[in-house]
């Protein structure tokens, strides 16, 4: 899965907690400054980021998610350390 395709599933998890279009999302907004989300809604798209890519990533590191850069970053990781 290349870093586009990644990005693109993201941003469809943060719309459907969101409603926001994920087209208005940009590939490097801020969670809180940009998208103006809440804690629960970030906990909510850390938790659905997780189960879409089947990462089993701890909720600490969930938790350090601020931007949507962040996420990608954390799912390639989490995907290439699997493939290796």
């Amino acid at each position: 899965m290349d870093v586009e395709q990644i990005r693109g599933k993201i941003k469809d998890v943060i719309s459907n907690v969101t409603n926001i279009d994920p087209t208005e999302i940009g590939d490097r907004a801020s969670f809180v400054e940009d998208l103006q989300l809440d804690s629960l809604s970030l906990l909510e798209i850390g938790v659905d980021v997780d189960y879409e890519f089947k990462l089993g990533v701890p909720e600490e590191r969930l938790g350090e998610l601020r931007t949507v850069q962040d996420t990608v970053d954390l799912v390639q990781q989490c995907l290439a350390e699997r493939a290796a």
